[in-house]
């Protein structure tokens, strides 16, 4: 089959375009003759996936009239490259499948400040995303969860029958338990430099604001666990609040190149308090590496926990009260209930591998 690849860069980067080189290769590896357009790629990226590039003229300046002129020029480009099929990733309106990997932004931008929410950027984003899926110019659209898949039908009135709703895959070779459990998080705590004697906490996170991070340390008072934040660093005001608390000696800032596989492997509880996410790759790798969670059901991944059994659900992430009490709860599980959830967790995600997924995605494609 020749298919069209849409995004406007197509790098190492988000959860999306990490995603999309992914599915590239294995789109190639099954004997499909691809075309990417995009406006920016890396010579890396080239390499990596053979076909045809289709290069569009990357606007300096304004992000806004770079989303409008991918938006205009890219559809034309992939009609005019004689594909059988194009799938759109991005802010792109035109195209034969959609695969919606951020969720819903109108729902996203309510937690935006007010001046961001007013911003260019984001109404004409608001606006593209409209179009996408009020109109009638993508006939398909692919989401990873039920959970998005309701708040866009809910949001803007799209025909349900249009929606497929595939799982994203885990690569549970990779993201597995640890051979011996005790031995890993003895060394990982005495590199940190934490008290192994002390039940852990490790949250995940790029973007700290949206994930949760500000209740999450508020609760922190209710216990006497420790934190492990991987991610971007720390603002100088969230460190100050952190000084405030008095929870300073038990919070841990982990380097986002640190081996996540490791800190899954020697963690014992991964809380995700996030406000708004369409799919976290990291609820499934850590259930993988039979790390129990606590998910909000604000997270599309919630759609994978089953509560009390595999991990526990965060109904209000936002209030540091309730969020507290559920961590004072997980941490009341002896070993053998935290062992239940935790054999529980990596056999509920066993099934997502890549080659499912990859079936599935052939299912939908031809239809």
């Amino acid at each position: 089959m020749k298919l069209a690849l849409i995004h406007p860069q197509i790098i190492r980067g988000s959860g999306v375009e990490n995603f999309l080189i992914e599915f590239a290769k294995r789109l190639v590896a099954a004997g499909h003759e691809l075309t990417y357009i995009t406006s920016l790629t890396t010579p890396e990226i080239g390499a990596l996936l053979p076909g045809r590039w289709e290069l569009l003229p990357r606007l300096k300046g304004s992000a806004t009239m770079r989303m409008w002129h991918f938006d205009r020029v890219a559809p034309r480009v992939a009609l005019a490259a004689g594909v059988d099929l194009s799938i759109g990733f991005g802010r792109t309106c035109v195209q034969d499948v959609h695969r919606n990997g951020t969720g819903c932004h109108r729902l996203y931008g309510n937690l935006l400040p007010l001046w961001q929410r007013y911003s260019v950027k984001h109404l004409y984003e608001l606006y593209l995303e409209r179009r996408l899926y009020a109109g009638r110019e993508t006939p398909k659209f692919v989401t990873s969860s039920a959970r998005v898949a309701a708040q866009l039908q809910g949001v803007y009135g799209a025909d349900g029958e249009r929606f497929r709703i595939l799982f994203p895959p885990v690569e549970s070779q990779l993201f597995r338990p640890a051979e011996n459990r005790a031995n890993t998080r003895e060394l990982y705590c005495r590199k940190l430099q934490t008290d192994a004697a002390k039940p852990v906490l490790l949250f995940v996170s790029l973007s700290h604001r949206r994930r949760g991070l500000e209740p999450l340390l508020e609760a922190m008072k209710q216990n006497d666990a420790t934190l492990w934040i991987v991610g971007r660093n720390l603002s100088p005001a969230m460190r100050d609040k952190i000084k405030r608390l008095g929870i300073g000696s038990r919070v841990r800032i982990v380097p986002v190149t640190s081996n996540l596989v490791e800190l899954y492997q020697s963690a014992d509880w991964f809380v995700h308090p996030t406000q708004y996410d369409a799919f976290s790759n990291t609820v499934l790798q850590s259930m993988a590496c039979g790390l129990p969670g606590l998910i909000s059901v604000m997270d599309g991944a919630v759609d994978h926990i089953r509560n009390e059994e595999n991990g526990l659900m965060l109904y209000h992430p936002q209030q540091p009260r309730e969020l507290a009490a559920r961590i004072q709860e997980a941490l009341a599980y002896d070993a053998t209930s935290w062992q239940a959830l935790s054999t529980a967790a990596r056999e509920t995600v066993l099934a997502q591998t890549w080659e499912r997924h990859m079936r599935e995605w052939m299912e939908v494609l031809g239809e």
